[in-house]
């Protein structure tokens, strides 16, 4: 190989890894199709092997293809790294954090964001949240620094660290008559309708551990893939629900009561994980760091406990 692609080439063959489609890639990078065609062949040419197949209008990588891209995102995080390295030397700290986090964990990482900006103000964050399957596909596909899920995927190339107690509770509307019967017993609770989160979600594989566990049988009224549908519901009397304990310590005036119940609340935990594919950037590390000093205090003294 005796030229050089250049990072332009690169830029546009993971954008063509993310989109799979041409015509998306010159929208996005702003070019002509014929100039994203052009560099994409100038590309296979100093390389001297196909990089991907088309075959209409489905792209695949090739073996080399792959191996390219893998190597371009490498350059590119080392790239950012040595920037952030010398605004280091420079006492500034600056940069992207890339975060994809499941949808429950809305409720208290923008209370760490905003503390952690607070502190580096000339930090960008790139803030993903989706469900469960969502930010896995996140990271199988090494989008971002750390992923945050209450339920690890299962993975070989995952570095978890538990962070974050993440109690699950049984929630009513406030004048529910279960709220003069505390405490509830398990009996008692299977009596009445429940509503639930999609199968597959962490929150709804911890639920159904734990009934396996405790020979629990819930009646479902509803599944619904939002915590917010699940509160406004449970609010206007449509039945009990399980949720992370997290969706109702940082909003005020939610109409929902915790009940007393035997056995709960569930505990469990949330993850802070990263892909052992990625090299951690100076602004990971940084982020790393101020999560295991200072995030418990930082979340326990926002929480509203009533």
């Amino acid at each position: 190989m005796n030229r050089m692609p250049t990072l332009r080439q690169l830029q546009i063959l993971l954008s063509l890894e993310e989109h799979r489609n041409i015509s998306r890639v010159a929208e996005v990078l702003h070019i002509s199709q014929p100039s994203v065609s052009i560099q994409l062949k100038k590309l296979a040419d100093i390389f001297d092997i196909e990089l991907y197949h088309s075959n209409g209008r489905v792209i695949e990588f090739t073996q080399a293809g792959i191996a390219a891209i893998k190597t371009a995102k490498e350059m590119f995080t080392s790239l950012d790294n040595l920037k952030m390295q010398l605004d280091d030397f420079n006492g500034v700290k600056s940069g992207i954090l890339k975060l994809g986090v499941v949808s429950t964990a809305k409720y208290f990482v923008p209370i760490l964001l905003g503390q952690f900006c607070k502190r580096y103000p000339l930090i960008d964050i790139e803030f993903n949240i989706g469900n469960r399957q969502e930010i896995i596909t996140r990271f199988t596909q090494n989008k971002d620094d750390f992923y945050i899920f209450s339920q690890c995927p299962d993975s070989d190339n995952l570095v978890a660290e538990a962070f974050l107690d993440n109690p699950l509770v049984v929630v009513a509307p406030e004048n529910h008559e279960l709220t003069n019967r505390m405490p509830v017993s398990l009996n008692r609770l299977s009596h009445y309708p429940f509503i639930l989160r999609e199968k597959g979600s962490g929150t709804r594989r911890i639920i159904d551990s734990f009934c396996k566990q405790h020979k629990l049988k819930l009646k479902p009224r509803m599944i619904i893939e939002s915590n917010e549908a699940i509160k406004h519901s449970v609010a206007a009397g449509l039945g009990l629900a399980i949720l992370s304990s997290h969706t109702l310590d940082y909003v005020q005036g939610t109409g929902l009561v915790r009940l007393d119940v035997e056995q709960f609340p569930i505990n469990s935990q949330w993850f802070l994980v990263s892909s052992k594919n990625r090299k951690k950037t100076v602004l990971a590390e940084l982020f790393h760091h101020f999560l295991q000093s200072e995030g418990l205090a930082i979340l326990q003294k926002t929480a509203n406990k009533e």
